[in-house]
């Protein structure tokens, strides 16, 4: 189940990496079966996990760290725990904030969140317009120099943006069957650069489940109540796509979750897929995805299903006029 190390010395990363913005709050307020998918990814071999101090304020890293329990004691050698600083919440607000103070103050509070005394991998969460990025790199250099972190990276970075960076261990990009913008100009940059890659949203937000229905009803504590991206004829479009790509898996043996994430983990860039997993259920369903062969005319029909499909990102950038964090991926 191995991936690509962070470092030359460093442990493989596995192939896929839980993500942990479901243990924010902001996908609905049950997040404890979330919290008990953490230690049934690591059962199952998963040793990468992905959080950020934006996802609830640090509920998120809190409630990782929950979730690995004594794994943070017995096996902290084992497990690749990255976090994101850089957003910073103002009221109704959620603001980009490469300030060297505030970058540190948030890193602490990470460490303080997550129980644990460094972080493998931290990734600036969006680029600071008002800070030079070169600038933001010496800081978290600077960090790496304290033993406060292990590596360094981006998130949400163009390639452009990564150029004035430098260098970055690993870049974390939105990338799925049904967004792929970044294999325009990002993905050729991070193999071109060596970078490693991280893919969010590998499952749409849960659109490549296929558990979701037109007309479905969220609860108004979960960010996608408020999504256009899930609502009228755009998200119906959507779906019609995606029970297309579940015809195509039931002929494979499949779910189409675990289609969706091995063409991901087909890719030649080497991407690791980030998926959530608000019930252990939701993992277990994930981790068979790494046996899946895909042919090229597999890959070829892929791409001529989703040709029609309208794009599944809410934003592109974090919110900075609405009361949630939901885009702060």
């Amino acid at each position: 189940m191995s991936g690509w190390p962070l470092g030359a010395q460093d442990r493989p990363v596995s192939r896929l990496c839980l993500g942990t913005w479901a243990l924010s709050g902001l996908w609905g307020g049950q997040t404890e079966p979330g919290v008990r998918a953490v230690r049934r990814a690591f059962d199952l071999g998963v040793n990468f996990f992905d959080t950020a101090r934006a996802y609830g304020n640090g509920a998120a890293e809190a409630g990782l760290a929950r979730g690995l329990g004594d794994l943070l004691r017995t096996h902290r050698s084992e497990l690749v725990i990255a976090t994101k600083g850089g957003l910073q919440a103002r009221r109704d607000t959620v603001v980009r904030n490469s300030d060297p103070e505030f970058l540190r103050a948030s890193l602490v509070s990470s460490l303080r969140s997550l129980r644990t005394d460094h972080v493998d991998l931290y990734l600036l969460h969006y680029p600071d317009p008002t800070i030079p990025l070169a600038e933001t790199a010496g800081v978290l250099a600077g960090f790496v120099a304290e033993g406060l972190v292990r590596h360094t990276g981006v998130s949400n970075f163009s390639a452009a943006q990564m150029s004035e960076f430098g260098s970055a261990s690993v870049a974390q990009v939105p990338f799925n069957l049904l967004a792929r913008e970044v294999e325009r100009d990002v993905l050729p940059h991070c193999q071109a650069a060596g970078t490693r890659v991280m893919g969010w949203s590998a499952l749409a937000h849960g659109l490549l489940t296929g558990a979701l229905r037109p007309g479905h009803t969220f609860p108004q504590d979960d960010w996608r109540a408020y999504s256009p991206v899930f609502q009228g004829e755009r998200f119906a479009a959507v779906l019609a796509v995606v029970d297309r790509l579940k015809a195509f898996a039931a002929d494979l043996g499949i779910s189409v979750a675990q289609l969706a994430l091995a063409w991901v983990l087909h890719h030649p860039a080497g991407i690791v897929p980030v998926v959530g997993a608000q019930v252990p259920e939701h993992i277990e369903d994930s981790v068979p995805a790494l046996e899946v062969r895909l042919s090229e005319a597999d890959l070829a029909e892929l791409d001529r299903i989703v040709a029609a499909a309208p794009p599944v990102l809410a934003e592109s950038e974090p919110p900075s006029r609405r009361k949630t964090t939901a885009d702060a991926s």
